[in-house]
């Protein structure tokens, strides 16, 4: 449970990286961060939680320039998403065949891309989705997504976390790219669903070690 906190942070960290193009920042306090402290947070297993502090490694007065990572560079057209899509609405009825087209429309084109026609692709769509005569996809498993359960402290913290996201990329520089809106009304969906959660009670008590084992930070967490 405690480890859940950190994750929502990694959420957060994940999304901006891909859509500020690969921009190194922390994970856990979102600061434009050093290649030497990057280097460092890609190695979650050499080093502590304290060893990668923000304030320890780079410090809280540092100025620190912009830094991208190296990779993108090796991506065509850097690591920016070029859409931004939803796997959920892709599997839905009212809302797949149009995501499906969404999808084909950006590879139609590419080098090395061979795109079915336009009239085929929502038949296409049917068959994988409908009719499961593809591969099996998420909604092919076992519901072992519905036995995971989160805290009032995990729903808050998310809320916040989405709160953060959509305020960000509802403002400039994101406000006219049109990646940053369909990210935005994504978030704003999830956001509602926690919201309904905590509304409704639908959450348990945190399962956490003792507080005089559980680190600082997890202190009064619930």
């Amino acid at each position: 449970d405690e480890r859940v906190f950190d994750e929502i942070k990694w959420y957060g960290w994940f999304i901006d990286y891909y859509m500020e193009g690969g921009l190194l920042r922390d994970m856990f306090t979102n600061k434009i961060t050093t290649p030497l402290h990057w280097n460092m947070l890609m190695m979650p297993t050499v080093y502590t939680v304290y060893e990668l502090r923000y304030d320890l490694v780079v410090g809280d007065d540092t100025v620190v320039e912009p830094t991208y990572d190296p990779n993108c560079a090796l991506v065509s057209h850097g690591c920016e998403p070029v859409k931004v899509i939803s796997a959920e609405r892709l599997v839905t009825l009212d809302r797949g065949p149009a995501v499906g087209l969404e999808i084909a429309d950006v590879l139609d084109g590419k080098e090395g891309m061979t795109v079915i026609s336009p009239e085929a692709r929502e038949c296409i769509w049917r068959e994988l989705i409908v009719n499961k005569k593809g591969l099996k996809t998420f909604i092919d498993r076992p519901n072992t997504e519905q036995e995971y359960t989160f805290t009032r402290g995990h729903l808050e913290k998310m809320v916040l976390e989405l709160d953060r996201l959509i305020d960000k990329y509802s403002s400039v520089p994101f406000v006219t790219k049109e990646t940053a809106q369909a990210l935005v009304d994504l978030l704003t969906e999830h956001r509602a669903l926690l919201i309904e959660d905590l509304a409704a009670g639908r959450f348990r008590r945190m399962n956490k070690r003792s507080a005089s084992m559980a680190p600082e930070r997890f202190q009064g967490l619930e």
